[in-house]
């Protein structure tokens, strides 16, 4: 019957000497690093977020000179309210109503403890306005006391007198709230009124008449403005002839050039 041999185990001393030897090839174990779920924990690819954090606020200071749709505040919830000739929008935000100064002010009157946004019509105005205070104008209009008309005379004591003859015309709406100045642009006056834009100038009719009023008086002087003053402007009958030898010119000269293309 064959006998069986186990193989003997290593030493300890044997195995601490394998395994100094094999120290420097071990393979260690990968690091691996945790990533946490946390918002924006991990940076932004693109640059940080521009919230509203930052626009929100106060646009405009007190006693600022705004016009209507100006934002005054912009605010997330209701901070300030709008007071006079204000007006709040969807996304809390406080305008101007009226052309006018900014105020921030309390009105006791109207909620103890709300603050408020207002607008003065004048620059020395102060907000709020007390209840029994009169009202002031808007539009930029005053408080005027118009004339008494003056009693109508008898009519025996109405008299003609041919020399002196009144003619009496209607003026639409729109030449009344014309204002018209006068502007002194080389030595002669000029006549601006307020055009759309909120500006005075000269109309465009006029601007385009002032070369033909140049040549007019230049030729008052026996004298000319024009480039060309064999040009007449209006004459067809010269137009006529000048493109008919127009044409005779550069026929002659096609023609010429067939002739040197063929030697």
């Amino acid at each position: 019957m064959p006998c069986l041999t186990l193989p003997r185990a290593p030493s300890s001393a044997t195995l601490n000497l394998l395994s100094n030897a094999l120290w420097d090839l071990r393979i260690g174990g990968v690091s691996e690093g945790r990533r946490h779920a946390s918002h924006q924990a991990q940076g932004r690819a693109n640059g940080a977020k521009d919230g509203a954090g930052k626009r929100l606020g106060a646009k405009k200071s007190g006693g600022e000179y705004v016009v209507p749709g100006n934002i005054l505040y912009k605010q997330r919830g209701t901070l300030w309210f709008p007071g006079e000739n204000c007006f709040m929008g969807r996304d809390h935000t406080i305008h101007a109503g009226v052309p006018g100064y900014v105020r921030y002010y309390r009105d006791p009157a109207r909620h103890p403890t709300h603050k408020f946004i207002g607008i003065a019509l004048a620059k020395d105005q102060a907000l709020p306005t007390p209840p029994h205070a009169a009202s002031r104008r808007q539009l930029g209009m005053l408080a005027y006391q118009m004339p008494k008309p003056a009693p109508p005379a008898s009519a025996g004591l109405l008299t003609h007198d041919p020399s002196n003859p009144i003619s009496i015309r209607q003026v639409s709406n729109d030449a009344r709230s014309k204002i018209v100045r006068r502007a002194r642009k080389g030595g002669e006056d000029t006549v601006v009124t307020l055009r759309p834009g909120y500006q005075y100038r000269q109309a465009n009719y006029e601007i385009g008449r002032a070369a033909e009023r140049k040549e007019q008086e230049a030729k008052a002087r026996g004298r000319t403005t024009r480039v060309y003053p064999e040009f007449v402007p209006g004459d067809r009958f010269a137009a006529w002839r000048k493109r008919g030898l127009r044409k005779a010119r550069m026929a002659e000269q096609r023609a010429s050039r067939g002739k040197k293309a063929k030697r």
